[in-house]
């Protein structure tokens, strides 16, 4: 049996594993310390720096880094941080694996409506929406107020609402998740959430990663898993976790480049195209 590196003790893990699975999220307080976060903040400031041309413009207040991680390993330790994975461990079980990786900033704007308003992730289709079975965990690398751009989330609409469809939510139906810099939330994909634009807001940073068990299949085409992590031999860690860096079997969903766009759009103008076809397709 694989050793795993508890920041909780077995009934404090039992107990957060219980309000996952009713609940479709944890918030996690102080799952980064302020030197991590200081330095996962640089690190984004310098990857947006050094690679523009993996930056995504998705709305005139919302920019995400894609395919980080060949670029640098600055934003491995929070893939593999404790606080987070031995958490998803119990959740998902040994057989996790990691699927992808993304840095999210959300600018001050006064363009509320969200790009893309309530949603499950992966796959938009509603009928589809039991394929989803990946777990998110995103880190917050700013505060996050009640004045402030948040994640937004609909509790139990991964498993006992999960019949409910994301264009039904009413307004202020969700959760505003807040907590302060190095606060994570850890979500089921499944679960309907937004992000919850307000006016005046400081600019929102956070990191986020999927996670899933094994499976012949990955959620996305453009998170590269490069051979520093599935080379890797750390008995600390799940034994699969970087296995799904040669699987090319993608689901079909906001993860896949679909097969009628020309081959001369970039990586940046793709996920945009295949944005739009999502919103189109709920």
């Amino acid at each position: 049996m694989v050793a795993v590196n508890r920041s909780h003790n077995d009934v404090q893990m039992a107990a957060l594993a219980r309000q996952f699975h009713e609940q479709g999220y944890l918030k996690i307080p102080n799952a980064l310390s302020r030197e991590q976060v200081n330095r996962f903040n640089s690190a984004v400031d310098r990857h947006h720096y050094d690679h523009p041309e993996r930056w995504v413009e998705l709305s005139d207040s919302f920019r995400e880094g894609t395919n980080v991680l060949p670029d640098t390993e600055d934003f491995d330790e929070a893939i593999e941080d404790p606080a987070t994975l031995d958490i998803l461990r119990v959740i998902i079980g040994e057989d996790i694996t990691f699927e992808e990786f993304a840095i999210m900033l959300r600018d001050s704007t006064e363009n509320l409506g969200e790009i893309k308003g309530w949603h499950r992730d992966i796959v938009r289709e509603y009928e589809r929406r039991m394929e989803i079975d990946a777990v998110s965990v995103m880190w917050y690398l700013s505060d996050v107020t009640e004045n402030d751009h948040c994640f937004a989330i609909v509790p139990e609409t991964h498993d006992r609402l999960v019949d409910m469809n994301p264009l039904d939510v009413q307004q202020g139906e969700g959760i505003d998740v807040l907590g302060a810099a190095g606060t994570a939330v850890i979500f089921h994909a499944r679960a309907i959430h937004c992000g919850h634009l307000k006016p005046g807001s400081s600019q929102r940073r956070t990191l986020q990663a999927y996670y899933s068990r094994w499976r012949n299949q990955r959620t996305a085409e453009w998170s590269d898993i490069p051979e520093r992590l599935y080379s890797k031999s750390d008995p600390a860690l799940p034994r699969r976790l970087y296995d799904k860096w040669n699987v090319t079997n993608i689901l079909e969903g906001v993860g896949k480049r679909p097969a009628d766009l020309s081959s001369d759009l970039s990586i940046s103008e793709v996920i945009q195209e295949v944005q739009r076809r999502g919103r189109d397709a709920m």
